[in-house]
């Protein structure tokens, strides 16, 4: 597996290759893993829309969103993205409320998703 598979870690060579950066996480484990990265940038943070969505599990052949274990790996990304966000913020006071946003939304005191969270870079 990859360990961190979103577009940002994808480039298209001229000839219409797509090759993989960013290796350091590359292991070995489940590819449910990097499959619900795509997963959550769809359901999470509406970031594709269910046709693409759709579009890349007919190519893949596998919904990672069917997988019994996927609520739990969701779960684990979103945390991930809000202890990012808290990172950042402690170097960026501006990226404050973000982080509260997306602790709300883990609590569940902001709805369902998808949640409005902004990049933070």
């Amino acid at each position: 597996m990859h360990g961190d598979a979103w577009t940002g870690n994808v480039v298209t060579t001229d000839d219409g290759e797509a090759v993989l950066l960013d290796l350091e996480r590359c292991s070995i484990g489940p590819p449910e893993w990097d499959l619900t990265s795509t997963a959550v940038k769809a359901f999470t943070l509406a970031g594709i829309t269910a046709d693409d969505y759709n579009t890349f599990v007919g190519t893949y052949e596998h919904d990672v969103t069917a997988w019994p274990w996927f609520e739990t790996l969701r779960d684990i990304r979103e945390f991930r993205m809000t202890c990012m966000a808290a990172q950042v913020a402690s170097e960026n006071p501006q990226r404050h409320d973000e982080v509260l946003l997306r602790l709300a939304c883990l609590r569940g005191e902001h709805g369902p998703r998808p949640w409005p969270w902004t990049a933070v870079p």
